[in-house]
């Protein structure tokens, strides 16, 4: 065997060593194949911006004169869990001037409790982040980086399907982009089940971004899967 095609092998084994998904059982999972999102799953945010279309599901956006308005789904409470790996096939919105988010976050109030995210703010700015609530105060882990986790082209976020990755363990919590680490946070301390959510929003600082020109601009989600 050529000493390249060896090299390859060995590559593709360490990938596949790394998906947490290998070592895991699909306990909740979603193609969307339906004519309609399911209710007994997911909790519809704002209906006026959620529906199914040629099985996948699509989260639209407006702006309205009270604000932006844009579809969500939240994982009904019976799939709530403590630990596991949230990954989803997801299409970003291309513009700026609001985002996409896929983020498990803690239900229970008080602390300590955390909110885990990828977010897409358009034009394929995509990034990790977080938010660790604790009894000594709150604490925001932004990227190093906001670029540089996806390919450009044809591979960069708004142009096709990529997999994005929640891992969160009683050592850490880990988010993958594109099948790769973004981001890694030691040591969690909620111990109670958080939710799973995928939105699209607007934050006051998106709106000098806005062109109304640029809608639709949809979010599309091919697939959902949690592993326990």
């Amino acid at each position: 065997m050529r000493p390249s095609i060896l090299l390859l092998l060995l590559l593709s084994l360490v990938a596949r060593a790394d998906n947490p998904a290998l070592k895991m059982k699909v306990i909740f999972s979603d193609d969307f194949e339906g004519a309609a999102v399911d209710s007994t799953k997911w909790k519809i945010n704002t209906p006026q911006h959620v529906s199914i279309n040629k099985g996948k599901l699509v989260l639209g956006f407006s702006m309205t004169p009270a604000g932006p308005v844009g579809g969500a789904i939240t994982i009904a409470a019976p799939a709530e869990q403590i630990y596991g790996y949230y990954e989803a096939s997801i299409r970003f919105n291309a513009y700026k001037g609001h985002r996409g988010t896929m983020r498990i976050s803690s239900t229970a109030e008080g602390v300590p409790g955390a909110s885990i995210t990828i977010q897409n703010k358009g034009g394929d700015l995509v990034y990790p982040w977080a938010r660790l609530a604790s009894a000594g105060g709150t604490r925001d882990f932004p990227p190093l980086k906001e670029t540089g986790f996806l390919g450009g082209g044809k591979e960069a976020a708004s142009k096709k399907f990529n997999t994005y990755g929640i891992l969160w363990t009683e050592k850490a919590y880990t988010i993958y982009i594109g099948g790769k680490v973004a981001m890694k946070i030691d040591k969690p301390e909620v111990k109670k089940p958080m939710s799973f959510a995928i939105q699209h929003s607007a934050l006051e600082s998106d709106r000098k971004d806005f062109d109304p020109k640029n809608l639709p601009d949809d979010i599309e989600v091919d697939w959902v899967k949690i592993y326990k």
